[in-house]
C-alpha cells in the first residue's frame, strides 16, 4: 500500500517529534503493509518557513538514511498539507515544488474545521489553472461538508479529488467524522485513503485496518484503487485510474443553491 498523507518527518510540525518517533511510525506502517508514504507537513496560512526546501530536504535525507541503517524498507516521498488561504496562488507560484506531491501535479489542501471560504470554487479553479489538481484532505472533518456531503460531490464534479482519513473510518475523530467518511465512500466521492498519521499513539499509522473495512464493504477493486492504484498514479503525476461518478440525491441537488450561501457567509 501507499500512504499519501503522513506527518512522519521529524520535528517539522505537529507530527513526529524526533527521528526516533519517525522510525517507530515507519515500523508500524511497514508492519501494516505500507511500502511507500508521502511526507506532507502542514503549511498554515501566514507560515512559510516550513517550505524552506533546505530544511525539508535535510529532514527527508536524515530519515531515509536512518531507515536504511535500521533495515526498514519504506520509500519516502515529499509533499505538503496546505491550509486554504486567500494567498494560495501566490504561494503556489513561489513554492510550487514544495507544495505539490512528489514535484508533480497533485496538491493536498486542508479546510478549516468549522466553515468553508466564500470564494472556494474560484480558488479551486485558479489552482487548476496553475496545472495543479487539488486533493481535499479529510473533508469529513469539516463541519459543513460532514453535514452536507452533496457539497463535496459538487466540488468533485469540477475536477477536485478527495482523501479520507483511515482514522475517520475507524471512529478515531468521533461519530460525525466517521459517518461522514462512510457516506462519502457510499457516494463514490473518495479517491484516496490515507492515515494522516502524526505519531505512534493517538494518531498512529492505521491504513491497514481501514483498508480491510473498505474491502469488506466495497470490494477488492475499490480498496486497491484507494490505497494502491490512485496513490501510485498521483505520485507519478498521472491521471487517476479510479474516478467514479459521484452520487448526489435529487432532493439535495435541488436545495443546493439555497443552502450553500448561508454556509459560506460564516
Amino acid at each position: 500500500m501507499i500512504d499519501l498523507h503522513t506527518h512522519i518527518l521529524p520535528g517539522l510540525d505537529d507530527g513526529a517529534r524526533d527521528l526516533e518517533e519517525s522510525l517507530a511510525m515507519a515500523r508500524l506502517a511497514v508492519e501494516g503493509g505500507v511500502r511507500a508514504v508521502a511526507a506532507t507537513p502542514h503549511l498554515f496560512r501566514g507560515t512559510e518557513d516550513i517550505l524552506d526546501s533546505r530544511i525539508v530536504n535535510k529532514k527527508h535525507m536524515e530519515l531515509e538514511k536512518a531507515l536504511k541503517d535500521s533495515g526498514i524498507f519504506l520509500d519516502i516521498y515529499l509533499g505538503a498539507e496546505v491550509h486554504i488561504a486567500h494567498n494560495l496562488i501566490e504561494l503556489i507560484r513561489r513554492h510550487r515544488k514544495q507544495l505539490v506531491l512528489n514535484g508533480g501535479s497533485y496538491m493536498f489542501v486542508e479546510f478549516p474545521s468549522e466553515h468553508l471560504y466564500r470564494d472556494i470554487r474560484q480558488l479551486f479553479f485558479d489552482v487548476m489553472t496553475e496545472g495543479i489538481t487539488p486533493v481535499i484532505a479529510h473533508p469529513e472533518r469539516n463541519a459543513v461538508l460532514a453535514r452536507h456531503p452533496e457539497m463535496l460531490a459538487e466540488f468533485i464534479g469540477t475536477g477536485v479529488y478527495c482523501q479520507v482519513n483511515s482514522g475517520s473510518l475507524l471512529g478515531v475523530y468521533g461519530s460525525v467524522s466517521r459517518d461522514a467518511a462512510w457516506t462519502f465512500l457510499e457516494n463514490r466521492c473518495v479517491h484516496f485513503l490515507a492515515s494522516d498519521c502524526h505519531g505512534t499513539q493517538s494518531l498512529p499509522p492505521n491504513l491497514d485496518r481501514a483498508a480491510v473495512m473498505v474491502r469488506k464493504k466495497f470490494g477488492d477493486e475499490t480498496a486497491r484503487a484507494l490505497v494502491e492504484d490512485n496513490p501510485r498514479a498521483a505520485l507519478e503525476s498521472r491521471s487517476l485510474p479510479f474516478v467514479p461518478d459521484p452520487v448526489i440525491q435529487e432532493e439535495k441537488k435541488r436545495s443546493l443553491k439555497i443552502r450553500i450561501p448561508s454556509f459560506l457567509k460564516r
